[in-house]
């Protein structure tokens, strides 16, 4: 009879500590961004509900200026940035690369999972705009594995292909990034409403 109160106070304690943790301020300042947006975002908003991570988190930003904020590690999810310079040539090598994937004239744009990770693509050239969201997990059994369509499969192309490409770009120059990375509202071109 006493194991469901237990059970319940310790789920109430985890709770309120975890919350705890969350309401912390943090010390390291906001990295500063700019007022214009970057042309090609790559990040990770939210972790999900189940996660004591810090998100957000960006795997990497591209301005038109050249200006580049990117992960130490793209694999790895952390608050590690480095900054550095591209030309203006490949500011347009790379719009134009990014463009031939098809990202603008997808059917689809969210596929995300209850409780589940959310990573962010948001794309702004000129009058172009796109914004992605999905969670990365490729699995038969879960989210937009189930039952691919055409679609589908075009849209993790896609994605990818975006991901590999901005990557590419990173300068060889850099120098570390100080401050923690927070998007502005303006860089969610599309509200997250699930797609087909």
């Amino acid at each position: 009879m006493r194991w469901p109160i237990l059970v319940a106070a310790c789920v109430a304690a985890i709770a309120a500590s975890l919350t705890r943790v969350d309401a912390r301020p943090s010390k390291v300042p906001t990295l500063q961004l700019g007022s214009a947006p970057p042309f090609v975002a790559i990040w990770r908003s939210d972790e999900g509900p189940w996660a004591l991570g810090g998100a957000p988190y960006l795997r990497i930003a591209i301005w038109e200026s050249g200006r580049v904020l990117f992960a130490a590690d793209p694999v790895r999810w952390s608050h590690t940035l480095r900054e550095g310079r591209i030309s203006p040539e490949e500011v347009s090598r790379l719009k134009q690369a990014i463009t031939d994937t098809g990202v603008f004239s997808l059917k689809g744009y969210c596929y995300l999972v209850p409780d589940a990770p959310v990573d962010c693509i948001a794309l702004g050239f000129g009058a172009q705009r796109q914004m992605l969201y999905w969670d990365e997990v490729e699995s038969p059994r879960y989210g937009i594995g189930i039952n691919p369509q055409p679609h589908h499969l075009q849209f993790k192309e896609c994605w990818k292909n975006v991901n590999r490409l901005a990557l590419a770009a990173r300068p060889k120059q850099w120098t570390a990034a100080r401050g923690r990375f927070s998007p502005p509202q303006s860089w969610y071109l599309k509200p997250a409403i699930q797609s087909e």
